[in-house]
């Protein structure tokens, strides 16, 4: 396909502006409702930053429009706003959809991000294209430019929704949050040096679900976190909610911004996660030594306020001397410095649990 990077663009800004005029003139019925229940009303406000929309149900409502503002079949297809069916009909790719705006490094908008009622995949992404890749665009970045530069403390959350939900809590309370939703549990590198772009705040917020799988995810954020931020803290939201989820009422909202007022470093929730990935051998003495191996690198990225408490957690939980801990972790900072990346795990993170059992070091 011979589309330029500036028509792609422009169909994409094309279709923002269809799916923003449905949720607001159009009188988006469910979508409306589910983004006031949710406490982000405020979207609906043709003043908002946020320039959310609505995909209508129906095979080309889109597509259709877009041919009539100029763009041929083949921009639409290399978008990624449109599908072709086996009978090289052309059909929108986003159907009955709250539609979220993503952006890259530029703040041009590449891509979208959409969410259904319901009964479907729960949030559907653009294709890669030439000008979308997923791990390379944030939700909310161009919404909350403003907090960023201003010296508001990123909050990476999973949705889109979440990102909002961050933003408006921020807003409300005058405090300095500036929620980007990352669209999933894969963080990149490049979406971390997006943010360090716009914002000279020396502390990172990461938003998790306190249901496991959010707290892993997070985990494996601390590497690409810890190169760009001083500080790399964590909010856990009680288990089953978001932030979308808990600003639906009072009592929820409180509970969000405790959640963001009171972070703790992520290498702690990092420790419990290696902790508990290691507990089917910690009833050997190899086991619990090559634990420590793990979690030792960790232990030297807290604040230096923490450490004493963190060593003595670890020595009770691994039933191992206090001055074997100690060493450890001293020695694994030198270890680090000379592979030349600071206090980083002795190996890859794995996703699966070690070993029943292992060699003793």
């Amino acid at each position: 396909m011979n589309c330029d990077n500036r028509r792609l663009m422009a169909v994409q800004i094309a279709a923002g502006q269809f799916f923003r005029h449905q949720l607001l003139q159009s009188g988006a019925g469910w979508a409306a409702s589910h983004l006031t229940r949710r406490g982000l009303g405020h979207v609906l406000r043709s003043t908002s930053n946020w320039k959310i929309g609505y995909a209508p149900d129906g095979w080309a409502h889109l597509a259709d429009h877009l041919r009539s503002q100029g763009f041929d079949d083949e921009t639409l297809l290399a978008s990624g706003l449109a599908t072709a069916t086996k009978k090289g009909y052309l059909v929108d790719r986003f159907r009955d959809r709250i539609m979220f705006p993503a952006w890259d490094s530029g703040q041009e908008l590449v891509g979208f991000v959409g969410r259904s009622r319901g009964g479907r995949t729960k949030y559907l992404n653009s294709p890669a294209t030439r000008i979308y890749q997923k791990s390379h665009t944030l939700v909310g970045l161009a919404e909350q430019r403003d907090l960023l530069e201003s010296g508001a403390t990123p909050v990476f959350v999973e949705g889109p929704m979440d990102a909002v939900a961050v933003d408006e809590l921020s807003r409300l309370t005058s405090r300095g949050w500036a929620g980007l939703g990352v669209c999933g549990t894969a963080l990149s590198l490049q979406q971390v040096s997006m943010v360090r772009h716009y914002s000279d705040s020396d502390t990172v917020i990461v938003g998790v679900d306190a249901d496991g799988a959010g707290s892993i995810a997070a985990r494996k954020w601390l590497d690409d976190l810890s190169a760009v931020f001083k500080r790399v803290q964590v909010a856990e939201f009680p288990s089953g909610h978001d932030p979308s989820s808990l600003l639906e009422t009072h009592a929820g909202t409180d509970r969000l911004f405790k959640a963001l007022n009171q972070p703790r470093p992520l290498a702690e929730l990092a420790i419990e996660v290696e902790v508990s990935r290691w507990s089917p051998v910690l009833d050997h003495i190899s086991g619990r030594v090559n634990a420590l191996r793990w979690v030792a690198p960790l232990v030297a990225r807290l604040p230096q306020d923490r450490v004493a408490a963190q060593l003595g957690e670890l020595s009770k939980v691994l039933q191992l001397d206090p001055e074997i801990v100690s060493r450890e972790v001293l020695e694994s900072v030198g270890r680090s410095a000379r592979r030349g990346r600071p206090h980083s795990p002795p190996y890859p993170i794995a996703d699966t649990d070690p070993p029943d059992s292992l060699p003793t070091p």
